[in-house]
C-alpha cells in the first residue's frame, strides 16, 4: 500500500469508530498507518493481506479488503465494555456482522448452509467481555440467526409469485416493529440512556416472536404449499406458539383467499385466477349472461357443474365447507330462477380466536361464534331460505309431494283401478309386445277427469327390466358414486357408459309381462326438478313397481270363482298374505313417514333442511318396505304373486274332482314353503344381534305380526317365529 492509499485510510478507520475515537489517545494520530509492513525476526515484511497492528487499546484488523479496529476489550473499563458489547449487539440483531459477537462455525461453513438451517448456527461473545455481560447477553444470542433465517425468505419470495410472496410481503411489514425498536435503541445507545439490562429486557418478547417466524419459514421452505395448505400451515403454527404477531401475519395472508371466499358465498362469483379456491365451475367456460333452457337447468346439471377440491380448502374453513359451497351455489340457482334479492355486502376476515389460557369455561357460558364463522353462516342462510320460499309458496311443492304419494304410493287408488280397468289385457301381454305411445294415450285420457293441476307431469313407463335388476343395478351404481361423490366428470362418464353396458347385454326377448314392467314416470319443471330429480324418481318407481305388482295380484284373486272349501280357504290365505303386505308397505311405512316430511317441508327454514328430510324419507320407505336384502325379499314377493296368479288360472280352469284337489293340495304345499323361507328371513332381520338397524327390526316385527294369522297352518315355524323374539 503506497502512502496516497494510507492517507485514504485514515477517514475511513475513523468513521468506524464513531464517538469512540474522541476517547484515543491523540498521539495515536501520529502513528504509522495500518498498512506499514512491520519487520519480523527474520528481517522480512508481513504481507498486507492479513496483520495487526497494536496501537494502545487498538487492535487494526482487515475485515474483507478493510481495516477496522478493534479495541483490546481487557483494557477497557467496564462501562466502556458493556457500551460497546451494546453496541455490536444492536448490529448483529439487525444482520451486520460484528467484530466481537463471531459464530461458532467458520464462515466458510456458513455459507454452504441452506438458508433454513442458519437459525440453527450458534453465535459467541468474545471472552474478553465481562463473565457477567457475556452470560446476560447470551440469552438473545439466537435471535441473530432467527433474524437472518426471516430476512432471508423476505428477500428471497418478495419478487416472486404465488402464496410465499404473500406471506414475505407480511412478515416485511410485520418486520417493521422490529426495525423501529432497533432504531429506537441504536437512539438510546448515542444518547447514554440504554445500558446492557434495559436492552435484553426490550428485546426479550421478540426473542419468541422471531423464534415462531424463523420456523415458520422454515417449515415452508421445506415444502411447496398451495394457499390452502400455506393457510393451514400458519394456522397450525399460531395455535402452538400463541403469538399475536402470528395471528395478524396469518390474517393478512389470508385476505386473498378470505376474499375468494366472500365473493362465492355473498355473489355466487368465483374469482379464482391461481385456481387456488376449492370450488371450481366446470361449465364456465359454457357460460353466458342469459338464463340457461329449462332443459338444461336441472338437478343433474347442479349436481355436476362444481368439483370440489377439498386439498385446496384451509383446515380452519374445513368444518363449514358445505356452508361455503351452498352459499355460492344457491345463489347461482336462484339467479337461473329470475329471482331478485337483496345481496350481501360484508367484508370476510380470518382472525385466529384469542384462547384464554387457564380460564376454566363457566357452566351454561354461550361459546362466542367467530365473526367469520358467522359471516359465512348468514351468507349461507340468506339464499337456502329464499330458495325454499319460492319452493315451497311460489312452485307449490307441497301439492307435488302429495301427488308423489298418490300416484306412486297407492295413497289413492282412483288411479290404479282405472288403469287396470282400462289396459287389463295389455298388461298381460309380453312386454316387447306393448305401445308405451298406446298405453300413454289411454292414460292422459285416465287423467283428464282430474282435478290436478300438475296432472300434465304424470307419464307411463314400461321398464326393461324386473325389479330385483332394477334394484341391483341402482345398488351397483350408488356403491361406486358414493365414495366419489365430487370426483371427476370423467369417472361419472364411466360409470354411465358402465351402466349402458349392462343394458345392452339384456335378452332380445324379455320375459317380462306388463303388469311387472308398468310403472310412472313424474317429470317436474325447473325449480321443483331441484327436489324431484331423477334419482328420487327412480327411487319412487321401485316402490310403485311393487306395489303396483301386489294390487295387480290382489285384484285378480278377487276376481277368481269360487269352488270347494279347501281351495276357498287356501286362495282367502293367499289374498291376505298379497294384502298384509300391501298394506304394510302402505300404512305401516309410507302413510306415517310422508306425513312428516310434508308437515317437515312446511316448518322447514332452509331448503337442505327439505331436500335433507325427503332424502331420507325415500331411503327409510325403500329400506323398511324392502328390507336389507332387497333382492331376496323383492325375488319372494314376487314369486309368491306369480305363485297366486297361477293359482287363480287354475281355478278358473279347473272345475271339481280328485286332480282338482291334488292340485289344490300342490299349491298349498307351496305356498307353505314359500311363506317359511319369507318368515325366516324377516325372523333372522328382526333379531336383535342382527346387522339391521332399530326401524327395519320394528319393521320386520310388524309384518311378521301382519303375517301370524296368515301363517298358523306352518306349524312349527310358526311357533319359532314368535318365540325369536
Amino acid at each position: 500500500m503506497d502512502s496516497e492509499e494510507a492517507e485514504n485510510v485514515a477517514p475511513r478507520v475513523r468513521f468506524r469508530l464513531g464517538k469512540a475515537e474522541d476517547n484515543a489517545p491523540k498521539e495515536d494520530a501520529t502513528e504509522p498507518s495500518a498498512d506499514v509492513k512491520e519487520p519480523t525476526e527474520d528481517g522480512s515484511t508481513a504481507g498486507p493481506a492479513r496483520f495487526k497492528r497494536k496501537l494502545g487499546s487498538w487492535i487494526f484488523e482487515s475485515v474483507g479488503g478493510f481495516y477496522m479496529p478493534t479495541e483490546d476489550i481487557s483494557k477497557l473499563p467496564v462501562r466502556r465494555q458493556e457500551h460497546l458489547l451494546i453496541r455490536d449487539l444492536i448490529y448483529a440483531f439487525s444482520g451486520v456482522p460484528s467484530s466481537h459477537i463471531r459464530p461458532e462455525i467458520p464462515y466458510k461453513e456458513i455459507s454452504q448452509l441452506r438458508t433454513d438451517q442458519v437459525d440453527k448456527v450458534r453465535f459467541k461473545i468474545d471472552e474478553s467481555f465481562s463473565g457477567a455481560f457475556r452470560s446476560l447477553a447470551n440469552e438473545l444470542l439466537p435471535l441473530i440467526g432467527y433474524y437472518i433465517n426471516v430476512q432471508s425468505f423476505i428477500e428471497d419470495t418478495i419478487m416472486t409469485t404465488g402464496c410465499a410472496r404473500t406471506l414475505g410481503i407480511a412478515l416485511h411489514k410485520s418486520m417493521q416493529q422490529y426495525f423501529e425498536l432497533q432504531a429506537g435503541l441504536e437512539t438510546q445507545l448515542q444518547e447514554r440512556k440504554l445500558d446492557l439490562q434495559q436492552l435484553v429486557h426490550q428485546l426479550r418478547p421478540w426473542l419468541k416472536i422471531m423464534q415462531a417466524l424463523a420456523s415458520l419459514t422454515s417449515r415452508v421452505r421445506r415444502s411447496e404449499l398451495n394457499s390452502a395448505q400455506l393457510l393451514s400451515l400458519m394456522d397450525e403454527h399460531q395455535a402452538h406458539f400463541k403469538c399475536e404477531q402470528l395471528k395478524l401475519i396469518l390474517s393478512d395472508v389470508s385476505h386473498y383467499y378470505m376474499k375468494m371466499v366472500q365473493l362465492w358465498t355473498q355473489k355466487g362469483v368465483l374469482y379464482d385466477v391461481r385456481r387456488e379456491f376449492f370450488v371450481e365451475d366446470t361449465s364456465a367456460s359454457d357460460m353466458s349472461s342469459t338464463l340457461l333452457s329449462p332443459k338444461q337447468c336441472c338437478h343433474a346439471y347442479w349436481a355436476q357443474r362444481y368439483r370440489l377440491h377439498m386439498e385446496r380448502l384451509p383446515s380452519f374453513l374445513a368444518a363449514h365447507a358445505e356452508r361455503i359451497f351452498l352459499a355460492g351455489k344457491y345463489l347461482n340457482v336462484l339467479r337461473q330462477c329470475n329471482v331478485q334479492m337483496k345481496l350481501m355486502q360484508a367484508s370476510l376476515t380470518y382472525v385466529p380466536q384469542v384462547e384464554r389460557e387457564g380460564a376454566a369455561k363457566v357452566e351454561g357460558e354461550m361459546e362466542v361464534e367467530p365473526a367469520h364463522v358467522a359471516l359465512i353462516r348468514s351468507s349461507y342462510e340468506l339464499p337456502a331460505r329464499k330458495l325454499i320460499e319460492l319452493l315451497v309458496k311460489e312452485q307449490q311443492l307441497l301439492q307435488h309431494l302429495n301427488n308423489l304419494q298418490d300416484y306412486f304410493l297407492l295413497k289413492r287408488l282412483e288411479l290404479v283401478e282405472a288403469v287396470l280397468d282400462n289396459c287389463a289385457d295389455q298388461l298381460q301381454c309380453n312386454v316387447d309386445s306393448l305401445k308405451p305411445e298406446k298405453l300413454q294415450q289411454i292414460m292422459l285420457q285416465l287423467l283428464q277427469q282430474s282435478t290436478d293441476p300438475h296432472k300434465h307431469l304424470l307419464r307411463s313407463q314400461l321398464m326393461d327390466c324386473d325389479v330385483a335388476t332394477q334394484l341391483a343395478r341402482r345398488l351397483k351404481r350408488l356403491t361406486k358414486l358414493k365414495p366419489e361423490q365430487h370426483a371427476d366428470q370423467e369417472q361419472s362418464s364411466e360409470a354411465e357408459a358402465s351402466s349402458e353396458t349392462e343394458s345392452s347385454r339384456l335378452p332380445a326377448q324379455l320375459a317380462l309381462s306388463g303388469y311387472e314392467a308398468f310403472t310412472l314416470r313424474y317429470e317436474p319443471k325447473w325449480p321443483i326438478s331441484l327436489v324431484i330429480h331423477e334419482d328420487a324418481v327412480e327411487q319412487l318407481q321401485l316402490l310403485h313397481r311393487v306395489l303396483f305388482y301386489l294390487h295387480y295380484v290382489l285384484r285378480q284373486m278377487g276376481a277368481t270363482p269360487k269352488h270347494s272349501a279347501r281351495a276357498d280357504a287356501l286362495l282367502e290365505r293367499m289374498t291376505e298374505c298379497i294384502r298384509q303386505l300391501e298394506q304394510h308397505m302402505t300404512r305401516d311405512i309410507v302413510q306415517p313417514r310422508w306425513q312428516t316430511l310434508l308437515e317437515s317441508a312446511q316448518k322447514a327454514q332452509f331448503v337442505d333442511e327439505l331436500l335433507e328430510q325427503f332424502q331420507d324419507t325415500l331411503d327409510q320407505c325403500q329400506l323398511l318396505c324392502l328390507f336389507s336384502e332387497p333382492a331376496t325379499f323383492v325375488r319372494a314377493i314376487h314369486t309368491l304373486g306369480q305363485l297366486c296368479l297361477n293359482y287363480s288360472s287354475f281355478m278358473e280352469r279347473q272345475g271339481s274332482g280328485p286332480d282338482f284337489e291334488a292340485g289344490v293340495a300342490e299349491y298349498e304345499q307351496e305356498l307353505n314353503s314359500l311363506l317359511i323361507g319369507i318368515l325366516d328371513l324377516l325372523i333372522e332381520l328382526a333379531r336383535p344381534n342382527s346387522a339391521s338397524g332399530h326401524l327395519e327390526r320394528e319393521s320386520c316385527k310388524q309384518l311378521l305380526q301382519r303375517l301370524e294369522h296368515v301363517s298358523q297352518d306352518l306349524g312349527d315355524s310358526s311357533a319359532s317365529s314368535e318365540n325369536s323374539f
